[in-house]
């Protein structure tokens, strides 16, 4: 898949609660998938979720569409669950008006001990090119406040700068981010959103700058930062879909220490040149395993050019570190295109989504396949692949699941789907495995 491609793509782009609550007439003892809610665009639901979910302690679901709402620029929903069987229950917590408060909600969703939830936009807002965002809960009933914190900047030549993925330190309240392009060597920045201490106003830090430049020293760390994740010691780990070698990176940023102001970014592993490169071609997703293990994925590349998982063992002299690909990806029976990274389950499983491939051959949006969810078993020969579920293109089934990684909670896997679904809109799913 080319850039161009991969980026048109991203455009359009309790055992559930508990098994007792029974979670959906759709979820029947019978079955491993149940879809939760069908959206229906227009004016009275959202279109096209592009994130990931969370949820609370409750077990509600939250998360965001690009699309539609009753203000037409995209939602914040929640997902209730059933007090026993029935249906769960949407309610939209903010619809955007393409104005100060932004459009087209395009990262995935934190939440705090207080249940305010914090997200980002990539167009509208001061600048046109984004905000980030708060929404706090009501405290007795009525409506979610929204507050802008931020505007961000334009790309070069005005170009959407198009924020990443975000992630949050309990321990501070911090909540770190990537911006996929602009900054001043065009190849994205990584930022950090500091809470005030006492009301007042939050602070934005740039912590590092990609350039897209191939002559910059800088070219070999990567380009277009995606995912974001919190490490040990205070440090950030992520992963760059483009530039390095040619296929993207993962690196390393620690935090300054004594007296010092800049942060350390070390790298940590470059991908291929190619879509053909053996060892993976732009990568998406990463999460710790036992032993300081990275896992994550690529779109492309490996044996197959589907796409593969892969580990990364730190290396006793630094970098870069070892990779072992754990899973190459064929098409169709297996997955092609693992968008969403990969969830560590139970006894080191490993749990994820393709965005196409599967049992359809059928082209389904803008892949061939509907997708699947899979889980990967470790054992003494090697990981074992379990496809969960294949997507199919009739029955109002989910179809395309988005980058956002599965949400584990209750031994179910919940995720959420570009297109598919009663109206075609996207749907929000539950897998047991």
């Amino acid at each position: 898949m080319t850039r161009k491609n991969i980026a048109n793509t991203q455009r359009f782009l309790a055992k559930i609660v508990v098994l007792s609550l029974c979670m959906s007439a759709t979820l029947a003892a019978a079955q491993t998938e149940g879809i939760l809610h069908s959206f229906a665009g227009g004016t009275l639901d959202g279109s096209v979720p592009y994130t990931g979910l969370i949820a609370d302690s409750s077990g509600s679901l939250y998360g965001t569409t690009d699309t539609a709402g009753p203000n037409g620029y995209g939602t914040v929903f929640q997902l209730v669950p059933p007090s026993g069987g029935g249906t769960w229950t949407e309610n939209i917590l903010y619809s955007f008006s393409n104005g100060s408060d932004g459009a087209t909600p395009v990262t995935n969703l934190v939440m705090d001990s207080a249940g305010v939830i914090y997200g980002a936009t990539g167009n509208a807002g001061a600048f046109n090119c984004g905000t980030f965002f708060q929404l706090v809960p009501p405290t007795g009933g009525g409506a979610w406040t929204e507050n802008t914190l931020y505007n961000f900047p334009c790309a070069f030549e005005g170009g959407i700068s198009g924020p990443g993925s975000i992630a949050r330190d309990p321990s501070t309240g911090i909540i770190y981010g990537t911006v996929q392009n602009g900054g001043p060597f065009n190849g994205g920045w990584i930022y950090k959103m500091v809470p005030p201490a006492s009301g007042g106003t939050w602070t934005n830090t740039v912590l590092h700058n990609f350039t897209t430049n191939p002559s910059a020293p800088g070219y070999a760390n990567g380009c277009v930062p995606w995912t974001l994740i919190l490490g040990p010691n205070g440090g950030l780990f992520g992963t760059a879909s483009y530039c390095g070698v040619g296929g993207g990176t993962v690196y390393r940023l620690t935090p300054p220490t004594g007296s010092g102001t800049s942060w350390n970014f070390a790298l940590l592993y470059s991908f291929g040149s190619a879509v053909t490169s053996p060892n993976g071609y732009n990568p998406y997703g990463l999460v710790f395993g036992k032993g300081g293990v990275l896992y994550g994925t690529t779109t492309a590349g490996g044996g197959a050019r589907y796409g593969t998982v892969y580990s990364l063992t730190p290396s006793g002299t630094g970098s870069p570190w070892n990779e072992t690909i754990i899973h190459d990806f064929t098409g169709s029976p297996d997955g092609n295109y693992p968008l969403s990274g990969v969830i560590l389950g139970p006894a080191g499983s490993l749990y994820g989504t393709t965005a196409g491939g599967g049992l359809s051959n059928t082209t389904c949006g803008a892949y061939p396949g509907c997708g699947t969810v899979f889980q990967l078993t470790p054992g003494s020969s090697g990981w074992t692949e379990t496809i969960l579920h294949n997507f199919a293109p009739t029955g109002g089934d989910a179809i395309n699941p988005n980058p956002g990684p599965l949400l584990q909670r209750g031994g179910n896997l919940y995720g959420v789907s570009y297109l598919g679904g009663a109206s075609n809109d996207g749907a929000v799913y539950a897998v047991h495995p």
